[in-house]
């Protein structure tokens, strides 16, 4: 099990193409697990760098100081928002043509986070491998939905571009509301 998540990895990060193309069939179990030991590593290294003070925990969060918390939240947290960005994601395939299944769309999403799962955390490069799972992300909804490259990307800029202004609206119609509530007093 160890070798295939370790081979995995290796293909993931050295030729993702075939490691893409290689995973069309894969049995939900197989990419689960390597989800599991993904999100463990990652949520271990963001805990650990919690308590160095490099990504400090919110106060305003009860049990936030907690390491168990912490590592808690650094999981449950990257599984509901991966069950929501897949789901969200798979829209915007099947919209552009994507037409091989959900499952498909979760495989790409888990296999291309890999760069930003294992070194996304690292202080002040870790965009870099967020950039470089986006790319994959585009390689693997390509390949594994049969798409176009473009199409592949356009899916994955609008899944992500639209919940960020959807946000940057609210934060504005928040922003405003509160002016107008402190002007009011």
């Amino acid at each position: 099990m160890i070798d295939s998540i370790i081979a995995k990895i290796k293909g993931i990060l050295l030729d993702p193409v075939e490691t893409f193309l290689q995973s069309k069939d894969e049995e939900p179990k197989a990419v689960l697990t390597y989800y599991a030991v993904l999100v463990i590593i990652n949520s271990l290294f963001y805990t650990i760098m919690s308590i160095v003070g490099l990504n400090p925990p919110s106060d305003t969060i009860p049990g936030s100081g907690n390491i168990f918390f912490i590592f808690g939240f650094a999981v449950f947290s990257s599984l509901i928002l991966a069950v929501l960005f897949v789901a969200w994601l798979h829209v915007w395939v099947y919209i552009l043509g994507g037409r091989k299944g959900i499952f498909q769309t979760a495989k790409t999403f888990v296999y291309a986070g890999t760069p930003y799962f294992l070194l996304g955390w690292l202080p002040y490069i870790g965009f870099i491998f967020l950039i470089w799972s986006f790319i994959l992300s585009v390689l693997g909804i390509r390949d594994l939905h049969e798409i176009s490259i473009a199409r592949a990307g356009v899916a994955l800029a609008i899944a992500i571009v639209v919940p960020i202004v959807l946000l940057v609206i609210l934060a504005i119609v928040l922003f405003a509301s509160y002016m107008a509530l402190v002007n009011i007093a």
